[in-house]
């Protein structure tokens, strides 16, 4: 078989054998949740830069009967991901099938295809395939990743565990679909016509694939160096918890301790300490601290500081004390309260004038 290779192709191939070890890694690693999905996700972007590969070097125009192998799963990435924050953020929801139902519709586009004699796979492509559906398969994979990853950013954000690598991660992956989407529409301008119509894409998504791996290694080591590797919690017990703290609005009592939250719930202390440590990530003080920040945001944010003090709000929120609510929010949010209100009344000034 000739293969052609340059610079290009040898990085798809470093990316490509970087993908294929990091999941069989993932999958030999203890029995997470996390490591499953990731594994999952990064299988699911390995595959497509083995298509841009094969199609690069030569391998496809060589061997066309190869044309249509069901390499492309785009349509899986955005739950994937999906499943992957919310089992690291420990939420006990779990992901329907009918999320996966556009994969399913996807492969079973490509398997009837791949199946076909050369010319009907010619034909395809020529009449249906370049001018129409391929850019429907890329657009709903943009407008897929865009909504679950708007979906994780709100896990992120309810969910009290700190997590701004996460966050940035996030934002960073949406920023790239934004841009992915609007790509072929002016991509023209700047490229020859024998280019690839979804350069963008074909470009950034091996980096994509040897970042993705590199930080699923790195978390995972990372948890297992910190002893941070969650023990078994019951669902049950971390959706008790969850509903008493946001339903109930526990964390505005200031005397919420430990143990009246367990008499609460009518659980021990130690299942109560465990579930939020293992579940949740973080101690019950910084976990219930959580909360009582985002109210405060909540607030400020909606212009309650026009008739209440900071501190009022603070105090309202379940704080007992001016200097902790000043070194919470400083710690979570990376400003001084006085300085969040003037950065979020600059921000609906803006909002307001646009």
């Amino acid at each position: 078989m000739t293969i052609y290779l340059d610079l290009r192709n040898l990085f798809d191939i470093f990316c490509i054998v970087q993908g294929v070890t990091t999941v069989i890694w993932l999958s030999i690693q203890p029995k997470q949740p996390a490591n499953r999905w990731l594994a999952l996700l990064l299988t699911g972007l390995t595959f497509q830069v083995v298509d841009y590969f094969l199609s690069r070097s030569g391998v496809y125009y060589r061997h066309r009967w190869l044309y249509f192998t069901p390499l492309f799963f785009s349509w899986s990435f955005g739950p994937l991901l999906y499943g992957y924050v919310l089992a690291r953020l420990a939420q006990p929801m779990r992901l329907r099938w009918w999320h996966f139902v556009p994969v399913v519709i996807q492969f079973l586009f490509y398997a009837a295809l791949t199946v076909q004699p050369l010319a009907t796979k010619a034909w395809f492509w020529l009449t249906v395939h370049k001018p129409y559906t391929r850019y429907i398969e890329y657009y709903v994979s943009c407008l897929l990743a865009l909504y679950y990853l708007y979906r994780s950013g709100q896990a992120v954000q309810q969910t009290p565990p700190r997590e701004v690598g996460l966050k940035r991660l996030l934002q960073g992956a949406g920023l790239f679909y934004v841009v992915a989407a609007v790509d072929p529409l002016i991509n023209p301008i700047y490229l020859a016509p024998q280019d690839p119509r979804f350069f963008l894409t074909a470009q950034v998504l091996p980096f994509l694939v040897y970042t993705v791996a590199l930080l699923g290694r790195s978390y995972t080591r990372y948890r297992a160096e910190t002893g941070k590797q969650p023990v078994a919690v019951r669902d049950e017990h971390q959706e008790q918890i969850q509903r008493a703290i946001q339903e109930n609005k526990l964390y505005r009592n200031p005397d919420l301790t430990l143990v009246s939250l367990a008499q609460h719930l009518n659980l021990s202390p130690n299942v109560i300490s465990r579930t939020i440590n293992a579940g949740f990530g973080q101690s019950f003080t910084d976990y219930i601290n959580a909360y009582r920040i985002a109210e405060v945001k909540k607030r400020l944010e909606a212009g309650d500081a026009d008739r209440m003090t900071i501190l009022a709000l603070a105090l309202d929120a379940g704080f007992s004390s001016k200097t902790t609510f000043n070194r919470v929010f400083k710690e979570q949010t990376g400003h001084t309260p006085k300085a969040y209100v003037k950065r979020s009344q600059i921000i609906l000034r803006d909002d307001t004038n646009a």
